[in-house]
């Protein structure tokens, strides 16, 4: 495999997160790619020692559900900046939604947006292609340069799905390419006080429709930001029979409805954080594994977008925030880190199928993210490098946060500072 790094060779030292558990050693990353895990190197370009009490090496971490705005929404966030906030957050590839302005549903739009993210992303970066409005625009580009659909069903599956939304997921079908579906019912929509939402009943129908669309088709559908205990059951009731998969969001873990009633439009989301009991199903689904993986949903909006709870625009940023509310439930006994590594490394390259992600293997791609597993800290969006300075997590005291991002061999973030700039970052479709 030829990636860019070539010729160069970094040793990582540390206590290493490996598919056999933890063990004190090295990682040797040349070319861009693991070549060894236990022993140490020589002749290695560069070497990073992470042996502070609490430091572990794990499996670079991948968000694959983000918005990365950019376009003409670069007032709000552009690749550079939400690739920033990605390393300060621990991750090492995130993974683009195609709803952008104008939208990533066209071969053109895909080919200037995957240009757009080369220029200016710090960490490697996937798109995902939007349904097309018209015919002509499924074709070899999105097998090249995108890694899966995205499809809005409250948009655009409803009442029926047009001849291009199944033209869509018959190509997908077809090219092995999975489906993530923003999975909401209309006719269950209710104005829960921040205008139209969907109700867990919303969720539970449209995975239910989605999963039946799949097992006639074949494609492999993903449910992301997955909400509610009945959307659950749903997920729980197709994963084996479809090869559903799903990912769910720390707001769904963390907060509940009170919570968003306290906070105002800040935490206004969609789909919208619901009650206790669908809080506490989504925390024992995940740690069994029911639900595949956690997606941070970084959707970063202007201040002017957040004043009223009506009003407001669906979202916020949580890109440097995911990891360390993961960590502090991992410190809480909610979950293993076992389980965070399965649910924000291994699952997202699975499902993505990007077999050489996801783990630090000998043959793998050199993306590790390390944590500090015992460093206390309390959530500030003044902080953040995102564009986006608020959260409805402010003021949250975390336990665990990250202390360095290391892309195909590259340290990108040292220590809550970024040290690299654009042009080192690939497309993960090379991965394959």
């Amino acid at each position: 495999m030829r990636l860019q790094g070539e010729g160069v060779r970094t040793l990582v030292k540390g206590r290493i997160f490996t598919p056999d558990g933890i063990i004190d050693g090295c990682v040797t990353i040349e070319n861009g790619v693991i070549t060894r895990v236990g022993g140490g190197s020589s002749g290695c370009d560069s070497v990073l020692e992470f042996s502070g009490e609490g430091e572990v090496v794990l499996p670079g971490l991948i968000d694959m559900h983000v918005h990365m705005r950019d376009f003409e929404q670069s007032s709000e966030e552009d690749f550079t900046s939400g690739t920033s906030a990605a390393a300060m957050g621990g991750y090492t590839v995130v993974v683009d939604m195609p709803n952008t302005k104008p939208p990533v549903n066209t071969l053109q739009a895909l080919l200037r947006r995957d240009a757009a993210a080369r220029e200016r992303a710090i960490v490697d970066y996937g798109l995902y292609y939007g349904i097309p409005r018209q015919a002509g625009e499924l074709g070899d580009e999105i097998q090249r340069l995108a890694v899966g659909f995205k499809l809005f069903m409250h948009m655009e599956f409803y009442p029926e799905p047009p001849p291009t939304v199944l033209d869509s997921l018959r190509f997908a079908a077809g090219r092995g390419l999975p489906v993530v579906v923003h999975a909401e019912d209309p006719m269950f929509f209710r104005d829960l006080g921040m205008g139209p939402a969907g109700t867990p009943e919303a969720e539970a129908s449209a995975i239910s429709r989605i999963s039946g669309t799949a097992e006639e088709i074949g494609f492999r559908p993903h449910v992301t930001h997955l909400s509610s205990e009945l959307g659950l059951r749903e997920v729980i009731r197709w994963r084996k029979r479809v090869g559903l998969t799903s990912d769910t969001c720390p707001c769904y873990l963390l907060l509940t409805r009170e919570d968003v009633e306290r906070i105002g439009p800040v935490a206004k989301v969609h789909p919208p954080i619901k009650e206790s009991r669908d809080r506490e199903a989504l925390l024992a689904s995940l740690a069994r594994g029911e639900i595949d993986a956690v997606s941070s949903d970084h959707a970063p909006h202007l201040p002017c977008e957040k004043r009223s709870m009506k009003e407001a625009s669906p979202g916020f940023p949580g890109l440097e925030t995911t990891l360390p509310l993961m960590l502090t439930l991992v410190n809480r006994g909610r979950m293993e880190l076992r389980d965070l590594v399965r649910a924000c490394a291994e699952a997202p390259a699975r499902i993505l199928g990007l077999e050489k992600l996801g783990s630090v293997e000998e043959g793998k791609i050199g993306n590790l993210t390390v944590v500090d597993l015992e460093k206390r800290g309390r959530i500030d969006p003044g902080t953040f490098v995102s564009r986006a300075k608020y959260s409805p997590f402010e003021g949250f005291e975390t336990i665990g946060a990250p202390v360095a991002v290391v892309v195909r061999g590259k340290q990108i973030m040292e220590r809550g500072r970024i040290v690299s700039g654009p042009g080192w970052c690939r497309n993960v479709t090379a991965f394959r």
